[in-house]
């Protein structure tokens, strides 16, 4: 966008307001377009960081803009489970902001763990939790970091 001059005197007052309005219209649609530009890249580096072990829940890593605002997302049931992990495992290796409630070992199952079916491998198997995979915290704090970059390629 550069810098941009406009002269004002009581001859060119309504030329100076359709400059302004011409520059706040611009503006706004290149504010809009860098939020695009942010999910876009969150979703990319959403999918980049998430662990790929986990099925689908790499596939349904998505983003929208709604409202002026930006989302980046999954609908999976169990990506919660991935980011912020479980059980004692998840309790020695906890997401860097665990939220409020969160609670790892919900039934005190602790070392012992506990046998669930899975229905996937068709198989009974054990587990004593999971590990804090944070891929969706680490997608925001590298997208912080890039979006001046983003805002400069923009707004340039």
């Amino acid at each position: 966008m550069g810098t941009r001059t406009i002269n004002v005197s009581l001859g060119n007052i309504d030329k100076a307001l359709k400059e302004l309005q011409s520059y706040k219209k611009e503006f706004l649609a290149k504010e809009q377009f860098l939020l695009k530009r942010c999910v876009e890249e969150g979703v990319n580096i959403a999918k980049e960081l998430c662990p790929v072990d986990f099925g689908d829940l790499q596939k349904s890593i998505q983003g929208r803009v709604e409202d002026s605002t930006g989302y980046i997302y999954t609908e999976s049931p169990y990506a919660v489970f991935v980011e912020f992990g479980f059980g004692i495992v998840g309790a020695t290796n906890p997401h860097p902001e665990v939220p409020p409630g969160w609670t790892y070992d919900s039934n005190s199952h602790g070392k012992d763990g506990w046998v669930y079916f899975d229905v996937k491998r068709n198989e009974f198997r054990w587990s004593n939790g999971q590990p804090s995979k944070p891929f969706m915290w680490q997608t925001a704090q590298r997208l912080s970091q890039l979006i001046p970059k983003l805002a400069r390629e923009v707004f340039k």
